[in-house]
């Protein structure tokens, strides 16, 4: 009950007190209460320009949290920041389509951060599990760059089968069956859907299926300006999460920064062109 408490006094810190009453509407009462705690609804914040759906009570609002009051995608340099910036008008002034696919979207509120902050580029937004692609497509409809897309994303076009043993929305995870009843795709997949795409960068968390993305096929990897991964070692202990990100990124020079639960990792040569290095 404390850490209930706590987040709700935190959120209205930063929200505000005047939106006060829809976090505690939001998150408290449904939380508390447990009423209809799967029913999607519109909510306002502050920082954010258009309204976003999601769902009062449960891991949607954490989510919500990280992204907008905690702003873990947030850069936190200005050197890097600023080259993504140049990078982008780079591609859009060759009449390219800047985009960023981001695996894992769940509702798409990290898409929705992308959209936000990267005006013109595509979010090619990612979700296998059906209920979290709904509110994906409801949070997309005022967003028209970007693109949801039904589908868990792998190194090769097969089919896997959702579990979630916790029973909360951003806890689902793929595994890989024959008579599995999501599709895969894979990140060339996604580059050809036009042939106009730029791959600017690319956002993972998809709670340890990042093992089966870089298991084969990561030539798209190798000169990509921008990868923000989590890792999920604490979550399966043993599957190498961390090691499958690591063993591919560092086949070239990167930086590598850290915020949140998240690492941003930047490519040195792919941005040479645009930070005082290069």
């Amino acid at each position: 009950m404390s850490r209930h408490v706590t987040r709700l006094f935190k959120s209205v810190r930063k929200l505000g007190l005047m939106n006060g009453s829809t976090v505690f509407y939001y998150y408290g009462y449904h939380r508390l209460f447990r009423n209809e705690k799967w029913a999607p609804r519109q909510m306002r914040i502050s920082n954010v320009s258009k309204p976003v759906w999601l769902r009062p009570g449960v891991s949607d609002w954490i989510a919500m949290e990280r992204i907008f009051l905690d702003r873990e995608y947030d850069p936190i340099s200005t050197q890097h920041d600023k080259a993504m910036d140049l990078l982008k008008d780079n591609i859009l002034s060759r009449g390219k389509k800047p985009l960023i696919i981001d695996c894992g979207a769940n509702i798409g509120l990290s898409s929705i951060w992308f959209a936000e902050r990267f005006p013109g580029a595509t979010i090619a937004a990612i979700e296998p599990e059906p209920e979290n692609f709904k509110i994906l497509t409801l949070n997309a409809q005022n967003y028209p760059n970007i693109l949801p897309i039904h589908a868990a994303i792998s190194d090769k076009m097969a089919h896997v089968t959702l579990r979630n043993a916790n029973n909360t929305p951003w806890a689902w995870q793929t595994e890989e069956a024959d008579t599995g009843e999501v599709q895969t795709v894979t990140i060339p997949h996604v580059i050809g859907l036009d042939p106009d795409y730029a791959l600017m960068a690319v956002k993972v968390d998809i709670e340890g299926f990042e093992v089966n993305l870089f298991r084969n096929a990561t030539e798209w990897a190798d000169d990509l300006p921008l990868m923000v991964f989590e890792m999920h070692d604490w979550m399966a202990p043993w599957s190498g999460s961390g090691h499958s990100f690591f063993s591919v990124l560092s086949k070239l020079k990167r930086d590598y920064l850290v915020q949140g639960e998240n690492l941003f990792s930047y490519s040195h040569a792919a941005l040479a062109a645009y930070h005082p290095a290069g």
